[in-house]
């Protein structure tokens, strides 16, 4: 019988060896896998809270943003008042105008305006 045991001692260890190596090596492999989980969980993280950052800036612009629209609207309705003020002034300016040389025109004794 010790024949037998030990030309199969030698094979026993060499399969215990090569399953040794072949464990290490996935071992790690597995350690490298984890890391580059670890580092993709922490990027999604980041990314995740720059997400939520920006989601809360714009949440706050728009909401800045509404009393502005209001103020636009409410300037956009004073410009046109003012503008249409500027137009009836313009028009008052030229009636006057028209008025001045007819007058003058009279006074000058030329019928139709003579400009001076």
């Amino acid at each position: 019988m010790p024949r037998h045991d030990a030309p199969s001692t030698p094979s026993l260890q060499a399969i215990q060896d090569q399953l040794t190596a072949v464990l290490e090596e996935r071992v790690t492999d597995l350690m490298t896998q984890i890391k580059s989980t670890q580092a993709l969980s922490r990027q999604i993280a980041r990314t995740e809270e720059e997400i939520e950052r920006q989601r809360l800036l714009q949440e706050r612009l728009e909401a800045e943003l509404g009393p502005l629209r209001h103020e636009s609207a409410q300037l956009q309705a004073q410009t046109q008042a003012l503008q249409g003020e500027v137009d009836e002034l313009l028009d008052s300016v030229s009636r006057m105008r028209n008025i001045r040389e007819e007058l003058l025109a009279i006074k000058g004794g030329t019928p139709g305006g003579s400009r001076s």
